[in-house]
C-alpha cells in the first residue's frame, strides 16, 4: 500500500509544481495529474472492498452493491465515484465537483481554448478538492519493506533519518492536508474568475445577437433572432425533422419549416436570454461556496451551449457578407 500512497504523493506534487507557474499551459497540465490521481484513489477504494470480500465470506454473503462494484472496477470513472459515495469515502459536494472537473478534463482535448480563461484558477480549486478528498481515504491495510525506495518528491512527506525512513498511514493524510495549504486555494478568487467568464460570455453572446439582428440593413428584434437561431439550427437536425413529422406538419420548404418550428417546437428561449443570463451572473458572484458556484457556471455553460454556437455562427456569416460587400463596393 505504501508504494500506492508514495505514487499518489509522487503525481499530486508534480500537479502542484505546475499549477504554481500560473501559466495556462501548466494549469492544464496540472489539472489533468489532478485528475489521475483521484481516478487512482477511486479505483483504489473499489480493489480495497473487492479484497475484503475475497478475504471474508460473510462479509460477501451479506454484500448489497455487488453490480456497483462491479462498474466501479471496470473503467466508468462515474462508477468508481458511485461506489466512493455508496462507501462514504467522498462528499456529495466534492463528489459534484469532481465529476464537473473529470468532465474539464476531458474537454481540455478539445475545447481547450473555450476555458483558458480560468484554467489556472479552476486546476488550483480542484487540486484544493482532491488534497481534502485523498486526505479522507480509508487506507485498509499498510506496509512496506526495508527495501522500499521511495520517489524524491514523496521522501519529504515521510520522516527520514540519515539512512531510513519511517511510514505511517497518518502521513500520507498529513501529506495531502500539507499540499492543500501549499496550493493557497481562495475560494472568492475562483468564484470572482468563474463569475468574470460567465460575464464574457454573456457579453459575446449579447454582441453576436445585435450584429445578426442589425443585418444588412433589415434591422430585426433581439427576440426574433433567438427564436431564428434556434430554429433554423434546430431544422436541420434529425430531432427537429422527426419532432415535426410526428406533430403534423405539412409544409415543404426549409423555410415553412423554421415557421412552424417557431409555433410548434419546445424551444429553450423564447425572447432574449441575456436579461436573465445577466442576473445568473450576480447570483453566482454573490455565491460565497465555490463548489456551489462552479455547478452554476457549469450548468449555465452546457445548457445554452448549442444556442452561443448557434448565435456564433450567425453573426460570423453576417460579418463575412459585410465584408464582401465593401470589397465589392471597392471594385475588388
Amino acid at each position: 500500500m505504501l508504494k500506492f500512497l508514495v505514487n499518489v504523493l509522487d503525481q499530486m506534487d508534480l500537479a502542484l509544481e505546475h499549477i504554481e507557474k500560473g501559466g495556462v499551459h501548466d494549469a492544464r497540465f496540472g489539472l489533468m495529474l489532478t485528475d489521475n490521481a483521484v481516478e487512482l484513489v477511486l479505483h483504489q477504494i473499489a480493489r480495497d472492498q473487492q479484497s475484503r470480500l475475497k478475504a471474508y465470506r460473510h462479509l460477501d454473503e451479506k454484500f448489497q452493491y455487488r453490480k456497483e462494484l462491479e462498474e466501479a472496477l471496470g473503467r466508468s470513472f462515474e462508477g468508481k465515484l458511485k461506489y466512493a459515495r455508496i462507501e462514504g469515502q467522498v462528499t456529495d459536494e466534492q463528489s459534484r465537483t469532481i465529476t464537473i472537473m473529470h468532465s474539464f478534463r476531458n474537454d481540455l482535448y478539445h475545447l481547450g481554448v473555450q476555458y483558458e480563461p480560468i484554467l489556472p484558477d479552476l486546476s488550483r480549486f480542484y487540486f484544493s478538492t482532491a488534497c481534502r478528498f485523498l486526505a479522507g481515504f480509508k487506507i485498509s491495510w499498510f506496509s512496506y519493506s526495508s527495501k522500499t525506495v521511495l520517489p524524491d518528491r514523496a521522501k519529504k512527506f515521510f520522516p527520514q533519518s540519515s539512512k531510513h525512513f519511517s511510514a505511517r498511514p497518518e502521513d500520507f493524510r498529513n501529506a495531502c492536508k500539507t499540499l492543500d495549504e501549499a496550493c493557497g486555494h481562495d475560494k472568492a478568487t475562483t468564484i470572482d474568475s468563474l463569475a468574470d467568464h460567465m460575464e464574457q460570455t454573456v457579453n459575446e453572446s449579447s454582441n453576436c445577437l445585435d450584429t445578426i439582428a442589425d443585418g444588412l440593413g433589415q434591422r430585426r428584434s433581439r427576440d426574433e433572432v433567438t427564436i431564428d437561431g434556434q430554429t433554423w439550427w434546430i431544422a436541420f437536425t434529425t430531432e427537429g425533422t422527426e419532432f415535426a413529422a410526428k406533430n403534423g406538419y405539412r409544409g415543404k420548404t426549409i423555410f415553412e419549416l423554421t415557421d412552424w418550428l417557431a409555433k410548434n417546437y419546445p424551444l429553450r428561449f423564447k425572447r432574449d436570454p441575456v436579461p436573465g443570463w445577466e442576473r445568473q451572473v450576480k447570483r453566482l458572484r454573490s455565491t460565497g461556496n465555490p463548489h456551489v458556484a462552479l455547478e452554476k457556471y457549469h450548468s449555465f455553460m452546457t445548457y445554452t451551449a448549442s444556442f452561443r454556437d448557434a448565435l456564433y455562427e450567425g453573426a460570423t456569416q453576417v460579418e463575412a457578407q459585410i465584408d464582401r460587400e465593401i470589397e465589392m463596393s471597392r471594385g475588388n
